[in-house]
């Protein structure tokens, strides 16, 4: 039988922690792991100054993700898996701007009026539910980084968007699409497409196994998304 660990965020850092799970849930579950008990979609909002939020079915948005045809990493080839994906509404002047996370939740949305909001929800039933947001500071915005590995060979079309946790996303703006590279390579190797315009990465990898979660922030038909991904590489 096949063993996963994840990890519980606490607090302000990350606290390691393994939970035995059947086989397949390779999943990194937020702070609030809930155990398996039942949970809305969304929360009911507690601050009435945030944008609606909406859950998206999950199976809704797994035809956007693929593994790319010439991946050949690891042992099962790789994988990509929609866990969560939440809808905001954004208000006209008040555009999503950008998002930062120190692991893949919860996330941190700035708004174009000057305002932050985070992001968070629970992991229940191998999926994300109540997701809410919650008014913040905008400090602690991470510092830009260069790609982990290396850039696309002769190809000036692809956008970097940004890098987390040795994942690289580019934005393919010819295509509409965001091409996400394997971790931990120094050349270049697409791991995943995803049919929607991102504008942020944040991902976490597990500690004894080749994968992890990445959250994408973007827009799909020019609705701002958040999804979760479970990823194998």
């Amino acid at each position: 039988m096949k063993m996963s660990s994840v990890y519980v965020q606490i607090g302000a850092g990350i606290a390691t922690v393994a939970f035995a799970l059947g086989a397949n849930a390779q999943f990194v579950p937020p702070a609030g792991f809930s155990g398996g008990k039942p949970l809305p979609g969304v929360a009911v909002p507690s601050d009435p100054a945030a944008p609606p939020l909406a859950r998206i079915a999950d199976d809704t948005l797994a035809n956007l993700f693929h593994v790319d045809p010439t991946y050949r990493g690891g042992t099962a080839g790789g994988h990509v898996k929609v866990v969560g994906a939440f809808a905001l509404t954004e208000a006209k002047g008040a555009p999503v701007t950008g998002a930062y996370s120190p692991g893949f939740l919860p996330v941190t949305l700035q708004l174009g009026d000057g305002r932050c909001f985070t992001f968070s929800a629970d992991y229940t039933n191998g999926t994300l539910a109540n997701g809410r947001l919650n008014k913040t500071g905008c400090e602690g915005q991470p510092r830009h980084e260069g790609p982990a590995s290396a850039p696309p060979p002769q190809d000036r079309a692809l956008r970097l968007i940004g890098t987390a946790w040795s994942y690289d996303a580019w934005a393919d703006d010819r295509n509409g699409t965001t091409i996400v590279t394997a971790p931990y390579t120094k050349t270049y190797q697409p791991l995943f497409t995803a049919r929607m315009k991102t504008i942020a990465i944040m991902a976490m990898n597990g500690p004894d196994w080749p994968g992890g979660n990445v959250t994408l922030v973007g827009r799909i038909k020019g609705r701002l998304t958040i999804v979760t991904l479970e990823v194998g590489y």
